[in-house]
């Protein structure tokens, strides 16, 4: 491979309904591998109607194995009691964490779960990660959409609620990604529930 074709960017998605998907981000050309799980309808009316001083908050480096128990204590801190649902909650994001960790082989990461009603990242970005894990519990899903410039995209997709997925940031390595993503633009009265892990060692704020 010449140097030319070596920094050509990465502009594929590949995006499937099977988790392994996730797992072809580190195939040669792509850019982002999109998992969309099968709705869990009562568990997101649930999510949906809760206050949102009730969400759960975390920003913590943990092992993937660790997740559950500062899930718990994160439900625990916003008071948000005990039940099926909560459970539910607690094993998806731990489940969440655990295919981010396997798939960018990461002992430890850092596993955030952020309550946003604004539009925490506006500007069209690469994180500062080699990759990072996105999934919107609550509220509208990360935009993303092919560089037609720095800091631009003139068409964008929208990741529908509830799906997940690998982006490459600028610390893949030799291919860079071609692909842009960034937060939606606020809703007013609606809270977004934001989950987001990387690899320990270069978690970045945006």
């Amino acid at each position: 491979m010449n140097q030319h074709t070596a920094l050509r960017p990465a502009t594929a998605m590949n995006s499937g309904h099977d988790p392994r998907i996730l797992g072809t981000i580190a195939l040669p050309g792509v850019a982002v591998a999109l998992w969309h799980p099968a709705p869990d309808p009562d568990r997101q009316a649930w999510l949906d109607a809760l206050p949102a001083d009730r969400l759960p908050r975390l920003r913590q480096a943990l092992r993937p194995q660790d997740a559950p128990a500062a899930l718990r204590a994160a439900c625990d801190a916003a008071s948000l009691p005990d039940s099926p649902q909560r459970r539910a909650l607690i094993g998806h994001i731990a489940t969440l964490t655990e295919l981010a960790a396997r798939h960018l082989d990461a002992l430890m990461v850092t596993l955030r779960v952020e309550v946003t009603d604004g539009q925490s990242c506006p500007k069209w970005h690469l994180d500062a990660v080699r990759a990072r894990l996105l999934c919107t519990l609550r509220g509208a899903g990360t935009q993303f959409g092919p560089a037609t410039g720095p800091a631009q995209v003139d068409r964008h997709q929208q990741m529908p609620t509830g799906s997940v997925a690998l982006f490459r940031g600028r610390r893949w390595g030799a291919e860079p990604a071609g692909i842009l993503h960034r937060s939606p633009p606020a809703i007013a009265g609606q809270t977004r529930l934001l989950v987001v892990v990387d690899p320990v060692d270069e978690a970045a704020s945006c």
